[in-house]
């Protein structure tokens, strides 16, 4: 049995990538998709892909270069978390009204944090039989 390597699964985005060869790749690095970015550029650096990537200033930005590029005939792709893409939400529905193929990788995580909920029986005027009303607690 042969060595296997183990890949991130940043790493294994941005080697998926390097086999599509898309023509744009505009990306802003934001936790917890910042590796793809960053191996990918290796990539383009190394000469193993013709991609033009663009180091754009925030993802609203990279959305806007990819919906340029997708207009103009290109293969666009970026990369981002939910908390880019709640960034790029502007910029999302332009794309999608326009109908333009844009491939994005999405890393989640968290977008805020965790609310605590409980449960307690009340009853509605009206009512006979007993319901549960939903309390949420914030700390």
């Amino acid at each position: 049995m042969g060595i296997r390597e183990r890949l991130s699964g940043n790493e294994a985005v941005a080697i998926a990538m390097k086999q599509i060869n898309p023509d744009v790749v505009a990306a802003f690095p934001i936790t917890p998709s910042t590796e793809i970015p960053q191996y990918f550029s290796t990539f383009v650096s190394n000469g193993a892909v013709d991609t033009e990537f663009v180091a754009v200033e925030s993802e609203h930005s990279a959305m806007s270069a990819c919906i340029g590029a997708e207009a103009g005939g290109a293969r666009a792709m970026t990369a981002t978390s939910a908390n880019g893409l709640s960034l790029m939400w502007e910029m999302i529905y332009i794309a999608s009204s326009l109908r333009l193929p844009i491939v994005m990788s999405l890393v989640n995580r968290a977008v805020s944090r965790t609310i605590k909920y409980t449960q307690r029986p009340f009853r509605c005027n009206g009512c006979k039989r007993l319901r549960l009303d939903t309390i949420i607690f914030r700390k």
